[in-house]
């Protein structure tokens, strides 16, 4: 009984796969050259509206955790500092800015399992409902910017207002 729990739900999960590459593929067919702004700022509204029954912090780490509740078996992510950087964040321009580097996150193995593009439409949703879960837990504006995503890593730019 257990075997076909589980062979049904490797089936299901395909499945979802295979539809998640599909909208990722047609959105911008849809929604023209500005689908990605539009899928960034759709996943904000999402993050900030499920961020409201997030506990407030001011810890930075701890809002990342709590917007990413999977946990490590969906998502790894580390503190990425540029070489000759002495500490993980940068400020300038009224804004504090730290590097986020994605090892193991959904959509890399969509992108493995059905061929979608890194860095593609999904990206940018998922990046706009962890800033905008984020934004809501810390009490202050927060954005993702991606600087690069392959198939084995994401390097993200994270922003706050100071």
């Amino acid at each position: 009984m257990a075997q076909m729990e589980a062979s049904r739900y490797e089936a299901e999960l395909k499945t979802l796969m295979r539809l998640a590459f599909i909208l990722d593929a047609a959105a911008e067919g849809v929604l023209g050259k500005g689908a990605p702004a539009m899928m960034y700022q759709s996943g904000r509204d999402a993050g900030c509206s499920q961020g409201q029954a997030l506990a407030r912090t001011d810890d930075f780490d701890e809002a990342l955790r709590t917007a990413l509740a999977e946990g490590e078996e969906v998502w790894r992510f580390e503190r990425w500092m540029d070489p000759g950087q002495e500490d993980n964040w940068m400020e300038s321009n009224g804004r504090r800015s730290t590097w986020l580097v994605f090892g193991r996150c959904p959509l890399m193995n969509l992108g493995r399992t059905v061929g979608s593009n890194p860095g593609g439409l999904l990206c940018q949703a998922v990046h706009g409902y962890m800033a905008g879960a984020m934004e809501s837990s810390l009490g202050t504006r927060v954005d993702m910017k991606i600087a690069h995503c392959g198939p084995r890593a994401c390097k993200i730019l994270v922003e706050m207002r100071v």
